[in-house]
């Protein structure tokens, strides 16, 4: 019998793969319409970058404090119910940001809806990785991590259209929460049967592969950092608002470019640290190099894609280093320790970047990101010759 194109270029499970790849695509567009929508909100309110930064941190608090329960839910109640489970939280929750205003009870929401979103992600992750092989992780990985990313940089387009006031933009968030569920409420989907749960040491699991989750605390700074301060360093920086989240997609645009090819490179070549420590250099300089010609347009969009290219990449490497390293009783705790982690540069990113940038102004924003950067570079590059 001839296997069809996706087959052979997928697996067995090239079905599976597509749904999952279609919730990921609509999840993304979601928080990349979220976060700069609530940040956008309290700048013009009148709130400052430090006041902006803790709040956006709420929802990776809630990953963190959460980390040794959702493993539990999702042995328990299984991968596709713990998704739909998490996804009608979300859409009752999205409703309440308009009711409820204010900086003590946005936090409220978002740190419930980070539990939401970390259950999610978490069941997402772990359902991929239990599928792939080491013949398509990198392939799936990299479609997996393009559909999200592609979907992050549709969001501020969709925000451009809907505006940052009234109800209309929640209607639509939570909209899209509800749709991400359809696929799986209606379609006959099976799930991999996971093994009995075997929990992990956070601390010990992370002193072990430093690397790996040194990556996804990398990432998790960049991208909520990247997504709440980024536009306002524009704006701050005499750009118009439009201009500015037009950068930004050119931004998560140039993970589009960037990860495909990476993918490729992962399953073709048996030297993921290289390539990891390759993408984190280009992360270094691009920021820098945007920064100093926000004058040059050319300038600006060739260093965006590159930077957003990168540091989007980042995330592959680890993930897909993960799966290899860890096995099927072990990946749904070690998926929630990657995005614990992941998190827990969330909180790091925008409390520093948001205080930085009250101290030296817009560029506090470029100083943070480069020296947090810089700092995993030499680990990386270490922990490879020590290796």
């Amino acid at each position: 019998m001839n296997m069809s194109f996706f087959e052979s270029f997928l697996g067995k499970n090239y079905r599976v793969y597509f749904i999952l790849f279609l919730c990921a695509l609509i999840i993304g567009i979601k928080l990349g319409t979220l976060i700069p929508l609530l940040s956008l909100i309290l700048e013009s309110q009148g709130y400052s970058n430090t006041q902006i930064g803790i709040n956006v941190i709420a929802q990776p608090i809630a990953t963190i404090l959460f980390v040794r329960v959702t493993p539990v839910i999702i042995h328990k109640y299984g991968l596709s119910r713990s998704i739909i489970i998490a996804q009608f939280v979300t859409v009752i929750l999205y409703f309440t940001f308009p009711i409820f205003d204010g900086l003590t009870s946005w936090f409220i929401i978002r740190f419930l809806i980070g539990f939401a979103g970390a259950l999610a992600w978490n069941a997402f992750d772990t359902w991929m990785l239990s599928m792939a092989d080491d013949t398509n992780r990198g392939k799936i990985i990299t479609i997996y991590n393009l559909v999200f990313v592609g979907g992050f940089a549709l969001g501020p387009v969709m925000l451009s259209y809907t505006g940052i006031e009234g109800w209309l933009p929640f209607i639509v968030i939570a909209s899209l929460s509800f749709c991400a569920t359809i696929p799986l409420l209606t379609l006959n989907i099976e799930t991999p049967q996971l093994p009995k749960h075997s929990a992990m040491p956070v601390f010990l699991s992370i002193v072990a592969a430093p690397t790996i989750f040194g990556a996804a605390i990398l990432v998790g700074l960049e991208d909520v950092m990247f997504v709440a301060f980024f536009p306002i360093f524009l704006i701050q920086n005499n750009l118009s608002q439009e201009l500015a989240l037009q950068y930004v997609t050119i931004a998560i645009v140039g993970g589009l470019i960037f990860q495909p090819l990476v993918g490729y490179l992962l399953d073709k070549y048996n030297n993921n640290r290289l390539i990891l420590n390759v993408l984190i250099v280009f992360t270094f300089i691009s920021p820098i190099i945007m920064s100093l010609n926000l004058n040059n347009f050319y300038i600006c969009i060739l260093f965006l894609i590159i930077w957003g290219g990168a540091s989007s990449s980042i995330f592959i490497c680890a993930l897909t280093m993960l799966g290899e390293r860890y096995s099927a009783s072990e990946l749904a705790g070690a998926t929630a320790i990657l995005v614990m982690v992941f998190e827990c540069g969330s909180v790091l990113g925008p409390v520093v970047g948001g205080r930085a940038m009250d101290i030296f102004g817009p560029y506090g924003f470029i100083y943070t990101i480069s020296s947090i950067t810089f700092i995993f570079l030499t680990i990386a590059i270490y922990r490879s010759i020590w290796r």
